[in-house]
C-alpha cells in the first residue's frame, strides 16, 4: 500500500509536532512531581482527552475491530459495553479515596498498607503490565500495511518517537500530546466509517454480505469466552495509568467528571471500531478486499480503501496517535515504578528531584526496550491483552480493594500471599493449558477439553481470571489469619530539589 506525497507530509508534520511539544516541556525542566503527576494540577478537559486516548489505544482499535471482523456486533454488546460498568465504579468508588490519600503511585498504596515487600511486588506487577508490547506490536503491523516496512523496523522507528517526547517532558508532555491525539483519533474514525459504508453500497448491502451471526448480540463467541473478555475490563480498577491520572487531578470532582465524560467517548469509539471491523468483513465477502486479509489488518486496509488522498494522511496520523498515546503513558508509569517504588526505597532513600527524574527516564527506556522484545511473541492482539490484564488484576486487585474498603485487620502476609497466589495461578493456568490443550486456529488460543461424567468441559486459556482471582483472595485470607498486623505506614517524604 503506497501513500501519496500529501498523506506522507501530513503524517510527517504530526510526528514533528509531537517531538516539538516534548522538547518544549523539556526546556521547562520540571520537578519530579511535575514530571510524574503534572504537579497535581490537571483539569477536567485535559483529563478527558488523556484518559480517552490512553485507555482506548491500539488494543481497542485492532482488538475490538478484530472481533467485529470475525464475530460481528458481539464486539460491542458482548465485550466492550459489559466492561464499562467497572469504569463507573472506578469514577465513583475509587477516585475519591485515592485522591484523598495523595499517593504518587499504585505500589505505594500496597506499601503503606502491607509493608515494603508488598510494595516491591506491586511495582513489579505494574511494570510488567505497563510494558508497551501490544502497542509496539500494532505499530509494526501499521508499518507493514501502510508503509511496506518490516514490522520490527517500523515498531523501532515509530515507537522511538513516543519514547523520545516522553523522556523529554514527562506527564505534561504526555497529557498535551494526548489531547492532540484524542482529536485525531476520534475525528478520523468518525469520518472513515461512513465513507467506508458508502463505498460498500450502504447498510443493506453490508448486512447481506456478512454472515447472519454477525448481527446476533452474542454472536458465535462462547459465553464463557465473552465473559472472560468483558472481565478484563476489571483491570481499570488497578490500572496504574488510571491511578496516575487520579493523582494528577486538581481534585476528586475533576477526575470523576472526566471519567464520566470519557465513558461517552469510549462508547462511541467502541461502536465505530466494531462497525469498521464488520465493514471490512463485508469488503472481503464482496471481493473489494483480499480474501486472505488478516483480521488484525482488516480495519487499516478497509478504511484506507475508502478514504481519499489527504484524509488518508489524517487517518494514518490518527492511528499512530492511538498507539503513541498508550506507549507514552505506560512507559512513564513503568519508569516511575522503577525510580519511585524500587530505586528510591532500596537504593537511595534521600534521592533528589533531579536524581529521581533521571532514574525515571532510565526506567522509561528499560520499559520500552522490554516492550519491543516482547512485541512479536503473540499472534492475536486479544490474547496478549487478556494475559497482561489477567496478571495485573490477579496480583493486586484483591489487596488494593481490601486496603481501601476493608476496615478490619490487615497483615503484611495478606498482601504478599494474595499477590503470590494470584501470580502463580495465572502462570500455571495459562501455560498449563498451552501444554495440555490443543491450539485452535479459528480462535487463536489453546483449549483443553475435559470430559467429566460424560459431559465435555472446555477450558480456554483466556479463562485464567476465573481461577486466579479466587486464589488471590484465598491467599489474602490465609495471610490475614496467620500474619502479624501491618498497621498504616507513613507517607513517603517529598523529594528534595
Amino acid at each position: 500500500m503506497t501513500l501519496s506525497a500529501i498523506d506522507l507530509t501530513i503524517v510527517g508534520s504530526y510526528v514533528l509536532a509531537m517531538l516539538g511539544i516534548g522538547y518544549y516541556v523539556f526546556r521547562k525542566a520540571p520537578s519530579f512531581e511535575e514530571y510524574l503527576v503534572a504537579g497535581r494540577s490537571m483539569t477536567t478537559p485535559i483529563l478527558v482527552c488523556s484518559l480517552a486516548s490512553t485507555y482506548y489505544g491500539l488494543d481497542v482499535l485492532f482488538g475490538t475491530s478484530e472481533i467485529g471482523f470475525n464475530d460481528g456486533v458481539v464486539a460491542f454488546f458482548g465485550y466492550s459495553e459489559l466492561s464499562l460498568g467497572f469504569y463507573v465504579f472506578a469514577a465513583y468508588g475509587l477516585s475519591r479515596k485515592l485522591k484523598a490519600a495523595r499517593f504518587i503511585s499504585l505500589p505505594e498504596i500496597l506499601e503503606r498498607n502491607y509493608g515494603p515487600s508488598a510494595g516491591y511486588l506491586g511495582a513489579i506487577s505494574s511494570i510488567l503490565y505497563s510494558i508497551p508490547a501490544l502497542s509496539l506490536f500494532a505499530l509494526g503491523r501499521i508499518s507493514e500495511v501502510m508503509f511496506g516496512i518490516d514490522a520490527h523496523i517500523g515498531a523501532l522507528v515509530l515507537g522511538s518517537i513516543a519514547l523520545l517526547y516522553t523522556l523529554w517532558g514527562g506527564l505534561w508532555a504526555v497529557a498535551i500530546t494526548d489531547t492532540i491525539q484524542f482529536v485525531f483519533m476520534c475525528i478520523t474514525l468518525a469520518i472513515a466509517v461512513p465513507l467506508l459504508m458508502s463505498e460498500l453500497g450502504g447498510f443493506e448491502a453490508v448486512a447481506a454480505s456478512v454472515p447472519e451471526t454477525h448481527f446476533d448480540l452474542f454472536g458465535g463467541i462462547p459465553i464463557w469466552l465473552m465473559i472472560a473478555y468483558a472481565a478484563t475490563g476489571i483491570s481499570i480498577l488497578v490500572d496504574p495509568a488510571f491511578y496516575q491520572r487520579i493523582f494528577a487531578a486538581q481534585n476528586f470532582r475533576q477526575i470523576r467528571n472526566a471519567m464520566l465524560i470519557a465513558l461517552l467517548v469510549w462508547g462511541a469509539y467502541d461502536w465505530l471500531v466494531t462497525a469498521a471491523g464488520m465493514l471490512a468483513r463485508a469488503g472481503v465477502e464482496v471481493g473489494a478486499l483480499p480474501a486472505d486479509l488478516h483480521s488484525n489488518d482488516a480495519l487499516l486496509t478497509a478504511v484506507v480503501m475508502a478514504l481519499p488522498i489527504g484524509l488518508i494522511g489524517f487517518f494514518v496520523a490518527g492511528v499512530l496517535a492511538t498507539a503513541m498515546s498508550t506507549i507514552d503513558s505506560y512507559c512513564l508509569v513503568a519508569g516511575s515504578n522503577i525510580s519511585y517504588d524500587i530505586y528510591r526505597p532500596l537504593v537511595k532513600p534521600n534521592a533528589t528531584d533531579r536524581e529521581l527524574v533521571r532514574a525515571t527516564k532510565i526506567g522509561i527506556a528499560i520499559s520500552w526496550v522490554l516492550g519491543y522484545i516482547l512485541a512479536f511473541l503473540f499472534d492475536r492482539l486479544m490474547s496478549l491483552w487478556v494475559f497482561n490484564a489477567s496478571l495485573m488484576t490477579s496480583t493486586v486487585l484483591v489487596p488494593i480493594l481490601m486496603s481501601l474498603f476493608w476496615k478490619g485487620r490487615k497483615t503484611r502476609a495478606a498482601g504478599v500471599l494474595s499477590f503470590v497466589f494470584g501470580m502463580l495461578s495465572v502462570i500455571f493456568y495459562y501455560f498449563g493449558i498451552s501444554q495440555l490443550g490443543v491450539y485452535d486456529e479459528t480462535w487463536g488460543t489453546y483449549i483443553w477439553t475435559v470430559e467429566i461424567g460424560g459431559t465435555p468441559y472446555a477450558f480456554w486459556q483466556e479463562y485464567s481470571l476465573f481461577f486466579s482471582l479466587p486464589m488471590s483472595f484465598l491467599g489474602f485470607l490465609i495471610g490475614n489469619v496467620f500474619g502479624h498486623s501491618a498497621g498504616q505506614a507513613p507517607a513517603r517524604q517529598e523529594a528534595r530539589p
